[in-house]
């Protein structure tokens, strides 16, 4: 069994990964950290629930698993740090939900040869995603960079059909993430704690689940931002955590990447992640001989081919959230690199810095390099953030 600690213990634990955890064959969720005792405690109190749940399910057709499950919810321990429970427990990994600020503590961590899967984005800005970088190269360690859209079974189908040569070579590929925004959450809103903005929450997702499509084994080359918005705040104000607020991130990016092969070809990938509602075409793929369009949240998708002639695939069903975390216990326990690693969730890291540096330049084309030679000026992560969003544009402006 895989010996699993949570850190950070709020939303997207409780509502995403917390009901994963009883049908992750291997998994033994055996700590909870959080800095809010009120949080652990209705953390522990809604596992207690779960895993009775399905310990119910399992009593006639699996009796060990339902009694494995009883007893791990019963002697689960709650701790206020991360220290505290690497010096109580025997931990193999760490399941890490806090938000952007917080991901850098994996790196002693990872220095104690504990494996970490992290909710995107990697890092707070790139210097602190470097450091978590060179921790794991230098120690052979295991990463996950926990990108769940790359699990669906809506954009892992599509990749089998671009795969398996269904639209012939890909040349376009666009992906939209949005919502109408966080509001119940403050500290998204807050750069000094997220990072960004509806950058850093959905257009992460757009640019893994594009290059995805596209390819892994393609390099990201170069990144700008797009008319008519760029990375733009659209809203003056927010009602967020109970009253009218001014912020300072985007609600909203648009961006064009453009993914290199080796051999001198490239996709252009279209990237949109909005807290203000979708603007762009919300999924497709464009190749040599056909389109792969569709609606990833009726799990609806089609090819049309070079004659106009539609087909539908059939898309399966299943927890994407289950399949991340089954993804990195069997990495850990097979001693595997998972699809989504550490350099994965740099090059991603890379590519949002880039966007904010397209932006503050006025939407020219930047390179990885540049980007990198930029962000390396600053002494700090929270300096760099700092002057990257000053790019943002805002109202008339955007």
């Amino acid at each position: 069994m895989v010996k699993i600690a949570a850190v950070g213990t709020g939303s997207i634990f409780q509502r995403m990964h917390l009901p994963s955890y009883p049908s992750v064959e291997g998994a033994e969720l055996v700590a909870l950290v959080d800095v809010s005792d009120q949080s652990l405690k209705a953390t522990k109190k809604l596992m207690l629930q779960l895993y009775e749940d399905r310990a119910k399910e399992l009593e006639t057709v699996d009796p060990d698993r339902a009694e494995l499950l009883r007893a791990a919810a019963s002697s689960i321990k709650t701790y206020s740090s991360l220290e505290a429970a690497l010096g109580a427990e025997q931990i193999d990994l760490l399941d890490v939900c806090t938000p952007p600020k917080y991901h850098e503590q994996v790196v002693d961590a990872i220095k104690r040869g504990v494996g970490v899967m992290v909710e995107k984005p990697m890092a707070y800005s790139y210097i602190e995603a470097k450091r978590i970088w060179d921790a794991v190269k230098e120690n052979h360690g295991f990463y996950q960079h926990n990108e769940q859209e790359i699990f669906d079974p809506f954009y892992y189908t599509s990749r089998k059909v671009v795969q398996g040569g269904g639209v012939g070579e890909p040349l376009l590929v666009s992906v939209s993430f949005a919502h109408y925004g966080p509001e119940n959450r403050k500290w998204f809103w807050d750069w000094t704690v997220s990072g960004g903005g509806a950058l850093v929450d959905m257009a992460t997702h757009s640019i893994t689940v594009g290059w995805f499509l596209a390819g892994f084994e393609k390099r990201i080359a170069q990144v700008r931002t797009v008319a008519p918005h760029g990375i733009s705040q659209r809203m003056s104000d927010r009602l967020i955590d109970g009253r009218f607020r001014s912020f300072e991130v985007e609600d909203d990016a648009h961006l064009e990447l453009r993914l290199e092969g080796e051999k001198g070809d490239w996709v252009t990938l279209l990237a949109e992640g909005s807290w203000s509602g979708r603007d762009s075409i919300p999924f497709m793929v464009q190749g040599t001989a056909g389109v792969i369009k569709g609606e990833p949240e009726n799990r609806k998708l089609e090819v049309v081919d070079a004659f106009g002639y539609e087909r539908e695939v059939a898309v399966p069903k299943w927890n994407s959230f289950e399949m991340e975390l089954s993804n990195a216990v069997s990495c850990v326990n097979d001693g595997t690199r998972s699809i989504s690693d550490e350099d994965i969730g740099l090059q991603t890291t890379v590519a949002m810095g880039a966007a904010y540096l397209s932006e503050l330049k006025g939407r020219v084309a930047v390179t990885p390099e540049e980007f990198r030679d930029f962000a390396e000026t600053f002494d700090s992560g929270e300096e760099l953030v700092k002057a990257l969003i000053k790019g943002v544009k805002r109202g008339d402006n955007s």
